[in-house]
C-alpha cells in the first residue's frame, strides 16, 4: 500500500533525533534534511526559528516550517534543534597559489577553509594555470576546498614575472586585459605601480570586454577617479587616507617623487603627513561618491592588525601555528623580526591599524559597501581561521553582528552577481551551509562555534572536521621539501 506523503513527513520528523545519531559525516545522500533549525536571513539580518531545510542533489530544495518530503532510501536527517544555520562564508581576498601562498600544499591550505566554514574564496592573484587546475579539481570533487573565483596574474608597472603582467603603456594594459580574459580570469586586478594613462586604458578595456576590474588604487590615481571609472572593489583601503587629506594633490606628487627615487624614509614621513591632514568634510564627500558608484571596500583589517602586532609574544604561541607549514612559520618569524628592527615601523603600523578601524567606521556610516577579506596566508593571517577575526574587527569598527555576517555571505554573492547561487539560505541555492552552536546575531564570535559544515550538500560533522584538521596538522609537520609540495 502506498503511504501518503504527509505521513512520510511525520515519520521523518519523529525519527529525526534517532537518525541524526546514525548518519555518517562523510556521506553525501540524495536528500539531506535539517530539522528544527534557526535560520539566519542574511538579506534582512533577522532570525527565523525552527525551520526545516531540505537539500537535494547539492542544492537547497526548500525552507519552511513544514513541507512534503519524498520518500527515499538515500535520506539523511539531522535534528538541528538549538543550532543556527548561516550560508557558507566567503573570504573575498586570499592568495592560494601565489605570493606568500605560492608553496603552500593544496592539501593544507584549501581544507583549512572548509574546516572553518569558508566555502568560497576570491583569489586575488597567482599562478593562473595552477589556480585553474585546482579550481577544476575542487569542483569535480577531487580536492577538498572552497569555490574559487580568481584574478590570475597581477597587472603592475615594472617588469613581468611568473605572477605579474607588466603594463607600462596603455597598449600593454589593453593587451593584458585580453590576455586575462583568454586565460579564464573572472576579473582583472591592478596593483599600485600601474601608470595613470595605463590604468585608464585598463578601465576602458575592462568595461568594453565586460570584465570587472578591482585591486589597489595606483599612486598616480585618486580614489575618486578610480571609483568614477568603474573600479568595482578597492583592497586594503589603498589610497583612502590620502584621498581624505586636505593636501591630497601636493602629497600625491611628493609620494610619487619618493617612490621614483626609492626614498623609503621620505615616503614614511609622507604617510604621517597624510594622517595628520585628514579632513572630515572632504572624507564625507568622497564616501558619498563611493556609495553612489557602488564601489566596494575589502579592508582586510585582520591583515593590518597582524602586521601591526608583530611584537606581541603571544603570536609565537598561537595554537593555529600547528596548521602552518614549518617553512612558512620560519618565514613569518623572520618577517616579523625584520619589522621589529626598523625604527618606528611598528609604531607607524599600530597607528595606521587603529586609524583604519575608525576610517571603516566612518565609511560604513556613510553607506559604503563592504566585503570581508583577510589577505591570507600572509604572516599570522591564517587561512580560514582569520576570516572570523575579520568579522570581529568589522564589529569593532561599528558594524552590527548581522552586517558583519552579511559582509562574508550576502554581499560577496551580490558583488559577484551570484546571489542566485550563494549568500542566502533560499530554495535553489547551492547547499553551502554552516551550522553553528550559538547565535551569531547575538555575538559575532559565535561564527567560530561550528557544529557542522555542508559543502554542496555533503554534510561534515565535527568528527570529520576534526579529522581534516588532524590531517592538515600532520602535513604541516613534514620536512620542508614535502611541505612545499616538491
Amino acid at each position: 500500500m502506498r503511504v501518503p506523503a504527509v505521513l512520510r513527513l511525520i515519520a521523518v520528523l519523529v525519527a529525526a533525533s534517532i537518525l541524526s545519531v546514525l548518519t555518517r559525516a562523510e556521506s553525501s545522500p540524495g536528500i539531506l534534511i535539517l530539522t528544527n533549525v534557526n535560520v539566519v536571513d542574511t538579506r534582512t539580518g533577522h532570525l527565523v526559528r525552527n525551520l526545516t531545510v531540505v537539500v537535494k542533489d547539492g542544492r537547497i530544495a526548500g525552507v519552511a516550517k513544514v513541507g512534503l518530503i519524498e520518500g527515499s532510501r538515500h535520506l539523511q536527517v539531522i535534528n538541528a534543534s538549538g543550532k543556527y544555520l548561516i550560508p557558507g562564508l566567503w573570504d573575498m581576498h586570499v592568495h592560494t597559489a601565489g605570493g606568500p601562498a605560492a608553496a603552500w600544499d593544496e592539501n593544507i591550505i584549501y581544507p583549512l577553509y572548509i574546516a572553518n566554514g569558508v566555502t568560497g574564496v576570491r583569489d586575488m592573484g597567482g599562478d593562473p594555470v595552477l589556480l585553474e587546475q585546482r579550481r577544476r579539481r575542487i569542483e569535480h570533487g577531487e580536492l577538498l576546498g572552497p569555490h574559487v573565483v580568481l584574478a590570475g596574474p597581477f597587472l603592475d608597472g615594472g617588469r613581468s614575472d611568473s605572477q605579474i603582467i607588466a603594463v607600462n603603456t596603455p597598449a600593454e594594459g589593453r593587451e593584458a586585459v585580453h590576455k586575462l580574459k583568454k586565460l579564464g580570469a573572472d576579473f582583472v586586478k591592478v596593483l599600485s605601480g600601474v601608470p595613470r594613462d595605463t590604468y585608464m586604458a585598463i578601465a576602458d578595456e575592462s568595461a568594453r570586454l565586460k570584465m570587472r576590474f578591482v585591486g589597489h588604487v595606483p599612486e598616480s590615481v585618486s580614489v575618486a577617479e578610480a571609483s568614477a571609472v568603474g573600479q568595482r572593489s578597492i583592497e586594503h583601503l589603498s589610497g583612502m587616507l590620502l584621498a581624505c587629506s586636505s593636501q591630497e594633490d601636493q602629497l600625491r606628487r611628493r609620494r610619487l617623487e619618493a617612490i621614483a627615487s626609492d626614498d623609503s624614509a621620505a615616503f614614511s614621513d609622507l604617510k604621517r603627513q597624510t594622517l595628520a591632514t585628514y579632513n572630515s568634510e572632504k572624507a564625507r564627500t568622497l564616501f558619498t561618491e563611493l556609495t553612489d558608484n557602488n564601489t566596494y571596500q575589502v579592508p582586510t583589517l585582520v591583515w593590518w592588525h597582524a602586521s601591526a602586532h608583530a611584537d606581541v609574544r603571544e603570536l609565537a604561541s598561537d595554537s593555529r601555528l600547528k596548521y602552518v607549514p614549518t617553512w612558512a612559520r620560519a618565514e613569518w618569524e623572520r618577517d616579523t623580526f625584520q619589522q621589529q628592527t626598523i625604527p618606528g615601523e611598528l609604531a607607524d603600523r599600530k597607528e595606521l591599524s587603529n586609524r583604519y578601524i575608525e576610517l571603516v567606521r566612518s565609511m560604513h556610516r556613510a553607506g559604503v559597501p563592504f566585503m570581508a577579506g583577510t589577505d591570507g596566508p600572509d604572516a599570522y593571517v591564517f587561512p580560514g581561521f582569520s576570516l572570523h577575526e575579520e568579522l570581529e574587527l568589522l564589529v569593532q569598527a561599528g558594524f552590527t553582528n548581522a552586517e558583519a555576517l552579511s559582509a562574508a555571505t550576502f554581499y560577496p554573492a551580490l558583488f559577484m552577481a551570484k546571489l542566485d547561487q550563494y549568500g542566502v539560505i533560499e530554495s535553489g541555492r547551492v547547499a553551502d551551509l554552516v551550522l553553528l552552536g550559538a547565535n551569531p546575531l547575538e555575538d559575532i564570535r559565535n561564527t567560530r562555534k561550528i557544529s557542522a559544515v555542508v559543502l554542496g550538500g555533503k554534510y561534515y560533522a565535527p568528527p570529520r572536521l576534526d579529522k581534516i584538521l588532524a590531517q592538515v596538522e600532520h602535513m604541516a609537520r613534514k620536512p620542508e621539501a614535502l611541505a612545499r609540495g616538491q
